[in-house]
């Protein structure tokens, strides 16, 4: 792994040459890096906001959509492992479980996470979705999809549009379908999870599992909203990240 593919992994428009940390933002199923460009004008100094772009979406539509979620997370650490900050992990959903996978990896590679954050996902322990969704026929998979509340409802108007998106929306899907958690020396950094209190996938109870894969402090939080409250919470999650960097400093 080239430290010339940190240009191909991390959006960086939102780089500070005075951060001490960087916050990488790990999407969900079918998500973007863009999704996370609102969180920028939240984001302050010690820590820059670095989300990830994943191949077969945004500038990397071309690529290949990743097969294998502990291979993939293993590909971003070893590119984050080049870079000269410290390391915060941000991930919800299926973004949660890329976060956790990229934190063991650093932390055999000696190189461990300073905080890892997580969101809408029940602990790794647990296998979601509960039945195998990527292979439903299209009006079926379109429908999980709306209920599911990831992409703006004015999507679903362009088939031209979902077609060139449900590929890779599928692909991502059989890769959550296919991860199994498997045992390994627990994590050493803080953990901080959040969930909505409307999401009927990911109740409370399901996410206090993260607190058994840290030796470290484990909060959890719950905040208005379905399985994607942090659209409307980002200032309050951003705020969180910017705190714990300063207990931990």
């Amino acid at each position: 792994m080239h430290r010339s593919d940190a240009r191909l992994w991390f959006d960086g428009r939102f780089r500070s040459a005075t951060a001490t940390h960087s916050l990488y933002c790990l999407p969900f199923a079918g998500g973007s890096a863009t999704y996370y460009a609102d969180w920028a004008p939240h984001c302050a100094s010690p820590v820059e906001l670095v989300p990830v772009q994943l191949p077969g979406r945004g500038g990397r539509m071309t690529e290949s959509s990743a097969k294998d979620l502990v291979q993939l997370a293993e590909e971003i650490a070893d590119t984050i492992a080049a870079e000269p900050t410290r390391t915060l992990l941000y991930g919800h959903s299926m973004g949660a479980m890329l976060a956790f996978e990229v934190s063991r990896r650093l932390q055999t590679l000696n190189r461990p996470v300073r905080h890892l954050f997580v969101s809408g996902r029940p602990a790794p322990t647990i296998v979601r979705p509960i039945a195998p969704v990527s292979h439903l026929p299209r009006a079926e998979f379109i429908q999980m999809l709306r209920d599911y509340g990831a992409a703006d409802q004015t999507v679903f108007e362009h088939d031209e549009l979902l077609d060139l998106l449900m590929p890779m929306i599928r692909a991502d899907f059989a890769m959550i379908e296919n991860y199994r958690y498997q045992e390994a020396p627990r994590l050493s950094c803080p953990i901080s999870a959040w969930c909505g209190d409307a999401d009927p996938e990911v109740p409370p109870t399901a996410m206090r599992g993260w607190g058994d894969q840290t030796s470290g402090e484990f909060t959890l939080s719950v905040l208005r909203g379905g399985h994607f409250f942090l659209t409307e919470h980002r200032a309050e999650i951003m705020r969180a990240v910017l705190a714990a960097v300063r207990r931990a400093r």
